[in-house]
């Protein structure tokens, strides 16, 4: 199983984080790490990390200078976040791999997404409910009004496909007509190039806090469960002690797991915010009352 993550040095200790809930849930994972600068000290704990449960890591260096005239439009997503589509180019040995992004908790197996039949598709995603339900006006401005919009943080990607259409050639020749316009980077970018291309997985697999809302608000949600990613997308991730979405108590448990695998760096645990035991009750109240209410977990 090839799984593909992007990240700076910055959000190393994220990363390592889930990749952690990726070992502890799935055999036999080959990573591949998009590198923006990450220290040989946090590339090395993620290595032992990696080695602890058996797997296999390498790390491709990126220049974020390659996407410098791509447009930025939300402040906590750099610009590395464009190097997703370049993937095919970047790592030239593999038919088939997982991408997933950073602010991700996986929890369970993997084997089900990994083993969907992509032959005829470039990726396979999940359906993004905030832009094609909360907000299926912004669609029309891009010219997918008639189209489902994915969310980008969980692909399954068929590398044939991509390279023999170049994706990124593509890419920049759509953000010529767009470029003034989009407000989710690469994501929009992806959805843009792709009408018709994407085969849609259940929503387990890529659990955002948009879907969570629409099933409180009595929205008949699709997904089954049990989730097996938590997507923490948007501006509260799973390191913030006010994150509310689903199973988010779960990142402060691994980063303890990583304590006792690794002589973690000061700075990992300084990374998280200090969670009070009052929030940490509210967190596991609000997971219990997920389960038992709305029938989330």
């Amino acid at each position: 199983m090839n799984i593909i993550f992007s990240s700076d040095d910055n959000y190393s200790p994220y990363l390592a984080i889930s990749i952690l809930s990726i070992l502890k849930n799935n055999d036999k994972v080959r990573f591949y790490v998009l590198d923006l600068g990450i220290s040989q000290l946090n590339k090395d704990c993620i290595v032992r990390i990696v080695d602890y449960y058996d797997g296999k890591i390498s790390f491709i260096p990126i220049d974020d200078n390659d996407f410098i005239n791509f447009p930025k439009t939300i402040d906590y997503i750099s610009l590395a976040t464009y190097a997703r589509l370049n993937l095919s180019e970047y790592i030239k040995d593999i038919d088939k791999a997982i991408y997933i992004d950073v602010d991700t908790l996986t929890n369970g197996s993997l084997d089900e997404l990994w083993n969907t039949n992509i032959d005829d598709y470039y990726l396979a995603a999940c359906q993004d409910t905030f832009i094609d339900i909360e907000n299926a006006e912004y669609k029309s401005k891009i010219g997918l009004d008639c189209s489902t919009y994915f969310n980008a943080g969980v692909l399954l990607i068929n590398f044939n496909k991509w390279r023999e259409d170049s994706i990124l050639k593509n890419s920049i020749d759509w953000l010529l007509e767009y470029k003034e316009i989009i407000k989710y980077q690469d994501q929009d970018v992806l959805n843009g190039i792709l009408k018709g291309k994407v085969k849609f997985i259940n929503n387990r697999f890529n659990f955002t806090p948009s879907e969570r809302h629409l099933i409180k608000k009595g929205y008949k949600s699709k997904t089954e469960m049990p989730i097996v990613i938590y997507h923490y997308c948007g501006g509260t991730k799973f390191w913030h002690k006010s994150c509310d979405h689903t199973n988010s108590q779960l990142g402060y448990s691994l980063l303890k797991e990583i304590n006792n695998i690794i002589n973690t760096p000061n700075s990992w645990n300084n990374k998280f915010e200090d969670i009070s035991l009052f929030s940490k009750l509210n967190k596991f109240n609000r997971k219990i009352k997920d389960k038992i209410k709305y029938g989330i977990y």
